[in-house]
């Protein structure tokens, strides 16, 4: 492989700073209401050099989802807590979660909006990542199931109240560090063996 060039790096700077603007752009006005023209405008580049780049506004938004994309770094965190008691596992991940939520809320505010009014195939694409996400949680709270700290439940439930009201709760701009260990003690409540 061959080493980048200064125009090469030049130009993957370039790239990468249309990016964060689309990004901002779309977290803001919505997907729907940003256009190419008015990213070039806000770039103050011409339309061609986007193009050059992107070959269409959906390329873009794809291009935007895989840097931005969230999910990986949720995902590190619900490996960090394998093996974790529950209380223990799960007061670790709301905190975790409560530090990286609020760094990733324009791509989130992105992804809630494709979801509730979906105009691309963003959501789509999102959609297995976020699968695979919850997937991995179920297997946490199975583990704790099959070692006789949660009773049997169905885990999705549980997952989607806590990931939903630290969503919302995003959405609304609203601290999520002291959001974390009272959601946690009151789904545990509902769940924890006998």
């Amino acid at each position: 492989m061959k080493k980048p060039t200064q125009r090469d790096l030049q130009a993957e700077n370039r790239r990468n700073q249309l990016l964060d603007l689309a990004l901002a752009l779309f977290a803001e006005r919505g997907v729907e209401n940003v256009s190419i023209k008015n990213l070039a405008a806000e770039a103050q580049v011409a339309q061609g050099l986007i193009y050059y780049y992107f070959k269409s506004k959906d390329a873009l938004l794809v291009a935007v989802f895989k840097r931005y994309n969230p999910f990986p770094q949720v995902q590190a965190i619900i490996k960090e807590i394998s093996g974790l008691p529950v209380q223990e596992g799960l007061w670790l991940f709301a905190r975790r979660l409560a530090e990286l939520l609020p760094e990733k809320r324009s791509i989130y505010r992105v992804l809630l909006h494709e979801l509730i009014s979906p105009r691309t195939n963003l959501w789509t694409q999102a959609r297995a990542s976020q699968a695979e996400t919850v997937q991995m949680l179920i297997q946490y709270f199975q583990e704790r199931i099959d070692a006789g700290e949660l009773r049997q439940h169905q885990p999705a439930i549980p997952i989607q109240m806590l990931i939903s009201s630290f969503l919302i709760n995003l959405m609304a701009e609203q601290p999520l560090d002291l959001l974390g260990p009272q959601l946690v003690e009151t789904i545990l409540d509902g769940i924890r063996a006998s």
